[in-house]
């Protein structure tokens, strides 16, 4: 009998992806692309054919509004004395200017006011370069010139010759369209510009004797045009021209050719092979617009989308091949780890995580399982860790009973038998009494918690203790801020107090300050145990910090790097209060170190009452 072979989760996928996906994508994609390769020439042709409208329709519309503003001189109502405003009746005002009719226009006050006229014109667009005034009648022959780019005027001769003066048409009504040209003729040239010009006639006459005065020249920057040419997007090769009927060429994207005679260049390009030769008529000022683009450059993009396409195909089915055994592993591995770890807790362990973090269902479950897994870890640590370092510190404390007992009955009988002395053993009998209390204040549970203040004063006794036996001097300053009444563990002062003079102080000469503070913060307590000693490096540091995070049970007798006492303050503060309290460690070598102690802000009532009825430090 023939066995039926069953296929894998991933191969399924793969099967449907290549049957519902890729052969009709392949179908698909072959006939659209023949489709478009047959109407994509028709299509681009007739784009930048409404491309070369819109550039038309452009430059006509910015040519009329030149075209407004070249008759301002008949309607300018602007003097000296006043501010400018728009009256169609004042069409005589300029030439009032010109000809210094009145007193205000005499002399240098004439070329002020033509300056202002001028000012007044460029500043109605922001393309404006610069606006000429040639005066040339039978009463005045004279040039004004204004620009805000430039100050002076270099070269007359030089202006006139760009704009053609000698061919200008005297008895035109109409605007004039100069080619585009260098604006040398300023001390600092403003670039390419084309030029605007209007003839103004003198129209107080009689009815069609209109007897010439000037023409006013606007120069406008060829960016103007540039900006409506832009919009359409062409090709590297590709070109636009900008022509008005005797082939002068006011714009080209074809930097060269701004500014030059390009009628023979535009008979040559409507015989040329392997490019479209788009043109298009403005309506009312003889300009034309001719788009020539490479037919090799346009089609070349639909060729290269052609072959990306295919090539996109092909690896599609290799990427979902891939993809579909990705997926196969992603989803099957997490399972197969969660597997391993929860046999991982079933032996004990039960720090082992799943490093999932996804938001899909199996990310949740791995969320899940790993919150599971510390819930555990918490609960043996609060029960069984707990109570293993309860029975080791109980059984130590049981041991060293006995012995202070009795020493303290001992120092007692002492203590009195000094006193009998004479007065200079009272010195003797206050060393005793001190070690007595100390002695006294250490037997009793560990876990038993006291007033700030009593912690206090079995350092103060220790110090003095400290000080009656070693040769330098510790001076020990304690300000509680009005919280003495606070409770604390007992007996988490003293060692960090021990530590800092055998580890800091001690080594230099025995002498030295340890300030203890306390404050409040974002719902703790910090109580801060401040050495002037030797300090530690950053490495002493380092090792200091992973010791008191390490996982030690009980008390050790000793360690070859560091003082146990600080261990034992640390390890109680974390089981009493939690995981994020406990003491921080600061250190510089040769400037002190500062150890604090977190805990959480749990005062009571009574506690607040202690504290401010005045028996706070």
């Amino acid at each position: 009998m023939k066995m039926r072979r069953n296929l894998s989760l991933y191969q399924k996928f793969a099967l449907v992806i290549i049957c519902v996906g890729l052969i009709p994508m392949g179908f698909l994609s072959t006939v659209i692309m023949n489709r478009m390769l047959k109407e994509y020439g028709n299509s681009l042709e007739a784009n930048y054919e409404q491309a070369a409208v819109y550039v038309s329709l452009g430059l006509d519309s910015m040519l009329e509004s030149y075209n407004d503003v070249s008759k301002m001189p008949y309607y300018y109502n602007y003097s000296n004395e006043g501010a400018f405003q728009l009256n169609y009746m004042s069409y005589d005002n300029l030439r009032k200017i010109l000809y210094g009719e009145g007193a205000e226009y005499q002399g240098d006050r004439r070329t002020q006011g033509m300056n202002v006229f001028l000012q007044n014109v460029q500043s109605v667009d922001s393309s404006i370069t610069a606006c000429h005034f040639i005066a040339d009648n039978d009463i005045l022959r004279e040039s004004f010139h204004y620009s805000g780019q430039n100050t002076f005027l270099r070269d007359d001769p030089l202006f006139r010759q760009r704009v053609r003066w000698d061919k200008l048409d005297k008895t035109s009504k109409k605007l004039m369209l100069i080619p585009s040209h260098e604006a040398d003729y300023y001390t600092r040239s403003a670039g390419c510009v084309f030029t605007i010009g209007r003839n103004y006639f003198d129209l107080t006459k009689t009815v069609g004797a209109t007897d010439y005065i000037g023409t006013l020249y606007i120069d406008v920057d060829i960016e103007r045009i540039e900006n409506l040419c832009s919009r359409i997007r062409l090709g590297e090769r590709d070109r636009i021209y900008v022509v008005d009927k005797d082939g002068e060429c006011f714009y080209s994207n074809a930097l060269d050719m701004t500014g030059q005679n390009i009628q023979t260049i535009c008979q040559e390009l409507k015989r040329s092979e392997g490019q479209w030769v788009i043109e298009r008529d403005c309506d009312t000022y003889d300009l034309k617009v001719i788009a020539v683009i490479q037919k090799a450059d346009a089609f070349q993009k639909i060729w290269n989308l052609q072959t990306v396409m295919y090539g996109i195909l092909g690896v599609s089915l290799a990427v979902l091949l891939a993809g579909s055994l990705w997926f196969s592993k992603r989803l099957t591995q997490p399972i197969r780890n969660m597997m391993e770890q929860m046999s991982q807790i079933e032996s004990g362990n039960f720090k082992v995580r799943l490093t999932d973090v996804s938001n899909d269902e199996i990310g949740i479950l791995s969320k899940r399982f790993n919150q599971m897994s510390q819930e555990l870890e918490t609960y043996i640590n609060k029960s069984y860790v707990a109570q293993l370092r309860q029975n080791e510190a109980e059984m130590t404390a049981l041991k060293s009973q006995i012995y202070p007992h009795f020493l303290y009955n001992t120092l007692e009988i002492i203590r009195m038998e000094a006193l009998e002395l004479e007065e200079g053993d009272r010195r003797v009998s206050r060393m005793i009494e001190a070690l007595s209390k100390q002695i006294h204040y250490m037997i009793g549970p560990m876990q038993d918690l006291v007033p700030l203040r009593t912690e206090a004063d079995m350092v103060e006794e220790y110090v003095y203790l400290l000080n009656c036996r070693i040769t330098g001097k510790v001076q020990l300053s304690i300000d509680l801020d009005g919280m003495s009444g606070r409770t604390v563990p007992k007996l988490i002062l003293q060692p960090i107090v021990e530590n800092a003079y055998v580890h800091g102080i001690k080594p230099m000469a025995g002498s030295g300050n340890i300030m203890i503070d306390v404050e409040k913060g974002q719902g703790v307590f910090i109580i801060s145990l401040l050495d002037n000693g030797v300090g530690m490096d950053e490495e002493a540091l380092k090792r200091l910090r992973r010791f008191l995070d390490s996982d030690e049970i009980g008390v050790k007798n000793q360690h070859n790097w560091q003082s146990i006492g600080l261990k034992n303050v640390h390890d109680r503060i974390r089981y009493l209060y939690g995981e994020e309290y406990g003491l921080e460690i600061t250190s510089t070598s040769g400037v002190g170190t500062m150890v604090r102690i977190v805990m959480p802000d749990l005062e009571t009532e009574e506690e607040k009452r202690d504290d401010t009825d005045g028996s706070g430090r």
